[in-house]
C-alpha cells in the first residue's frame, strides 16, 4: 500500500436502517470525519461500486458488517469492523456473526447508578501504553472462533483480528467513546488513533496521524454573517394551516361556558375536550411535534383569527380588557393540556396563566418582555428556574403597526452542526452561570447571579438547551469563548416570523432558544398585543412550589 494514496471506503448502509438521534449512527460518522481531518481520502462504498471498481482493490474498508465470511479473494485487502449496529441493549447475549458472540458490559466507576445517565471510567493496557477510555457501554466477544484477542478490558476482550488469504480484518468492539458526547474525554481520540496507527502502520501512520493535533479540539467552520430566514415561507411539518371557518360551523367555539381568569381548572378542562373538532392531520403534527420535535423545535398554527373587533391594546400587562369571548385563552389552554399543564409563576405577571404581552412605556429598554426598543436576545424561557417551563405558547391578537417585530428561534440540533468535539464536551458540563431575569427582582442586565449549569443535557445527537445569552457567563476562559462562538453559531441557524393575528406559536423551550427583535410602539391602543402560556409536562416535580393558586408556582429568589 505503500508510495501511492490509500483507496479508503466506508460503508454507512447501515444508516437508513437506524433512527436519527441514533449513538451507533452518530459514532460511525464521527470515525467518517477523523479519518478525513487526517487528510485520508474516503469515498462511500456505493458511490465506488457504481463507478464499475472492485471490492479487492480497496485497501481499507471501514465498516459495521462482518464481510470476512464472504468470499475472501473479493474482500478489501483490510477491513476495520466497528461493532455498532444491532445495538439491542436489553439482549445479554448477540450474536455478531456465525463464529462470534458478543456480550455487553458496562465500564467500571459509573457516576451514576441509572441507565439514562451512566458515564463511566474504563483503564486499557494496549501495547505497553494505559488509556483512560469514557463511554458507555462495551461489546465484549465470549467466543470469537478462528480470532485472535485483539485488545483487552480486564478480563474482557473488546477487539478481535485475523488474517486469512493475505485479507487482514479487525473487530472493534467499543460501542459509543466515539460519539460526540465521548470522543473528546480523556484519551478516547488518542486510543482511536493509536490503533488505526498500528493498523495501517509504516509511512501512512507518520504521513497522516500527527500526534501535535487532534480531531476533537478542531475549529468547525461557518459563517460569520446572520443568515435569517421566514418560518411561515418554509414548507415542512412546523407549520400547519387551521381552516377556522370550518371550525366556527362546527361550533368549535360555542358556549363556552367558564372564565379562564374566574374559573380556571373548569375552563382548561373544557377547552381541552375542543381538540376533538380538529382534523386528523391537525391533532397527528401536533402529537409528532410534542413526542419528536423538528429541526427548528417551534410549531405555528395560522389561520386563527377573529373578525370581531378587539379592544384597545392595554396599556399595562395586568389589564385584561373584555374582548367579548375568549378565543385566543381557548387555543391556549386546548393546546397547553395536550402538551401538558398550562402553569404560571407568581414573580411573572402576577402568576397569571395567559400573560398579556404588550409595550410599556416606562419598560422600553429592560430585559423584559414589555419592552420594545431592546431587542430580547436569545434565552430560554426562565432558564434559571429550577421548574424551566417546557413549552411556551404566543398566541398574537395584533400584530406591530410597521410588523417590525419578529419572534426568532435558533435550534440545539442545529448548532451541533457548527460545533466541535471538545466544544460539545463543555457545553454538556457544569461550566456556565446563569443570570436571574429583571421580571424575578434581579436588576436589569445582571449576569451570573443565578444557578450553575451546563448548557447542553439530555440525548448527546439530539440535546435540550439552557442559554441565555444577555445574563449567562463561563466560569473559565474556555467556557466564555465557546459562549462567545455559540452566540454567532445561534445567528446562523437563526430563523424568525412576524406574528400576525391569528397566529399561535408554540415554542420547544427544552430544543430551541428564542428571542425578539426590537419594535416601535405608538402607545395610540392599536400596539402589538399577544397572549403567552407556559407549559410543564411534568406537574409533578412543582407541587411543593404550588401553595394557594392552582397552577401558580411560587419559588421565590434572594438577590
Amino acid at each position: 500500500m505503500k508510495g501511492r494514496d490509500l483507496i479508503i471506503v466506508y460503508d454507512d448502509s447501515f444508516y437508513k436502517e437506524l433512527g436519527e438521534n441514533n449513538i451507533a449512527k452518530n459514532s460511525f460518522n464521527n470515525i467518517i470525519n477523523f479519518f478525513k481531518y487526517y487528510y485520508f481520502n474516503l469515498c462511500n462504498i456505493y458511490d465506488y461500486i457504481s463507478k464499475g471498481n472492485e471490492l479487492s482493490n480497496i485497501d481499507i474498508l471501514l465498516t459495521t458488517n462482518d464481510i470476512s465470511q464472504n468470499n475472501l479473494e473479493e474482500q478489501p485487502k483490510l477491513s476495520i469492523i466497528f461493532s455498532l449496529s444491532e445495538i439491542y441493549a436489553h439482549e445479554e447475549i448477540h450474536t455478531v456473526s456465525k463464529d462470534i458472540t458478543a456480550k455487553y458490559i458496562e465500564f467500571k466507576h459509573k457516576e451514576f447508578n441509572y441507565l439514562n445517565q451512566l458515564n463511566g471510567e474504563m483503564k486499557i493496557v494496549y501495547a505497553g501504553d494505559e488509556f483512560y477510555l469514557h463511554g458507555n457501554y462495551v461489546r465484549h466477544f465470549v467466543d470469537y472462533k478462528g480470532w485472535q484477542e485483539f485488545i483487552k478490558y480486564d478480563n474482557f476482550v473488546i477487539g478481535l483480528k485475523k488474517e486469512e488469504s493475505n485479507r487482514r480484518f479487525y473487530y472493534l468492539g467499543l460501542l459509543n467513546t466515539y460519539s460526540s458526547f465521548y470522543f473528546a474525554k480523556y484519551d478516547n481520540e488518542i486510543f482511536l488513533k493509536k490503533i488505526i496507527g498500528d493498523i495501517i502502520g509504516g509511512d501512512y501512520k507518520e504521513r497522516h496521524l500527527d500526534p501535535r493535533i487532534k480531531f476533537s479540539n478542531s475549529v468547525m467552520e461557518y459563517k460569520e454573517s446572520e443568515t435569517t430566514s421566514d418560518l411561515s415561507k418554509i414548507k415542512g411539518n412546523h407549520i400547519t394551516y387551521v381552516n377556522n371557518d370550518e371550525l366556527i360551523k362546527k361550533g368549535f367555539y360555542d358556549d363556552v361556558q367558564y372564565s379562564p381568569y374566574n374559573h380556571l381548572d373548569k375552563f382548561l378542562s373544557e377547552s381541552f375536550k375542543r381538540i376533538i373538532y380538529l382534523n386528523q392531520e391537525i391533532i397527528e403534527n401536533l402529537y409528532h411535534f410534542k413526542n419528536y420535535g423538528n429541526d427548528y423545535g417551534v410549531f405555528l398554527l395560522k389561520g386563527l383569527s377573529f373578525e370581531n373587533a378587539l379592544p384597545p391594546t392595554p396599556s399595562h400587562a395586568l389589564n385584561y380588557p373584555d374582548r367579548g369571548n375568549f378565543y385566543g385563552e381557548l387555543w391556549l389552554a386546548m393546546i397547553s393540556e395536550f402538551l401538558g399543564y398550562a402553569v404560571g409563576y407568581s414573580q411573572e405577571k402576577n402568576g397569571n396563566i395567559f400573560q398579556n404581552l404588550v409595550p410599556n412605556i416606562k419598560k422600553e429598554f429592560l430585559l423584559s418582555s414589555e419592552s420594545s426598543k431592546k431587542e430580547l436576545d436569545f434565552h430560554t424561557e426562565i432558564a434559571f428556574h429550577p421548574l424551566i417551563c417546557d413549552y411556551v405558547l404566543l398566541y398574537c391578537l395584533r400584530q406591530d403597526h410597521e410588523k417590525m417585530a419578529k419572534t426568532f428561534t435558533s435550534s440545539a440540533k442545529m448548532m451541533l452542526l457548527d460545533l466541535s468535539l471538545r466544544e460539545i464536551q463543555i457545553l454538556f458540563e457544569p461550566l456556565f452561570v446563569t443570570g436571574i431575569d429583571y421580571s424575578y427582582g434581579s436588576p436589569n442586565g445582571v449576569k451570573g447571579n443565578g444557578p450553575l449549569t451546563s448548557i447542553f443535557y439530555g440525548n448527546p445527537n439530539d440535546p435540550y438547551m439552557i442559554y441565555d445569552l444577555d445574563l449567562m457567563k463561563g466560569l473559565n476562559a474556555e467556557a466564555e469563548l465557546v459562549l462567545d462562538k455559540l452566540k454567532k453559531i445561534a445567528n446562523k441557524h437563526k430563523y424568525w416570523v412576524a406574528l400576525e393575528a391569528g397566529d399561535l406559536l408554540i415554542i420547544d423551550n427544552n430544543r430551541c432558544v428564542h428571542g425578539r427583535t426590537e419594535f416601535i410602539p405608538r402607545y395610540d391602543g392599536y400596539d402589538r398585543w399577544l397572549l403567552r402560556t407556559c407549559v410543564l409536562t411534568n406537574i409533578k416535580q412543582a407541587i411543593p412550589d404550588i401553595l394557594e393558586e392552582p397552577r401558580v408556582i411560587n419559588t421565590r429568589f434572594i438577590i
